[in-house]
């Protein structure tokens, strides 16, 4: 994505907690989402993984959802619009239990050698909605850009069925939106029973 004005964070000397534009980023904020999220799996609680500045989490809050904010980003901890948690994959998972995990534009910035903390963090959703950046696809410390078939299979061993339906009415609405990140690369997961 283009950003014009946009101050980006980025910090040099943790490339691999990625990065977020200051004040939020336009391209993944999705309120039509939110709501039909919460109507459609009767939300009671969610965790934002990779939360920016808490934008997200603060909406699903006003929406009357239990919001849980995480962020590697030390900055993000201290400046944001919503408590957050730090978080570094490279350490440990997030373990939580949750109606929905909401993680966007965080995969492509996950190692494969610390994919297994990743998964384990999703999995704390009965739901999971992901984003992921494409092969190829520039950006900061971008270093598993994979495609939705990738994605597909390694949270399907963790014990998810992709839901088409619900990615597909997803995907719609985020371009109604302008959700350009969730429009392109959504997917949304249910936990198999």
């Amino acid at each position: 994505m283009e950003y014009q004005g946009i101050v980006s964070i980025e910090v040099p000397e943790t490339p691999h907690l990625g990065g977020n534009a200051d004040h939020g980023d336009p391209y993944s904020f999705a309120p039509t989402v939110v709501r039909h999220l919460v109507e459609r799996f009767a939300l009671r609680s969610m965790l934002d993984l990779g939360s920016g500045q808490g934008h997200t989490a603060a909406l699903f809050h006003r929406h009357g959802v239990a919001a849980i904010a995480c962020d590697g980003l030390t900055r993000n901890i201290h400046d944001n619009v919503f408590p957050t948690v730090q978080v570094d994959f490279t350490r440990a998972p997030v373990v939580s239990a949750v109606d929905l995990v909401w993680c966007q534009e965080v995969a492509e910035h996950v190692e494969e050698r610390y994919l297994d903390n990743f998964v384990r963090s999703l999995a704390c959703g009965k739901v999971i909605l992901m984003t992921h950046a494409l092969p190829g696809q520039h950006g900061y410390h971008h270093v598993n850009c994979k495609d939705a078939g990738y994605w597909i299979e390694v949270i399907s061993r963790a014990g998810y069925n992709c839901a088409v339906a619900d990615t597909n009415r997803v995907r719609a609405l985020a371009q109604e939106d302008g959700a350009a990140y969730l429009a392109r690369t959504g997917l949304l997961f249910t936990r198999a029973r």
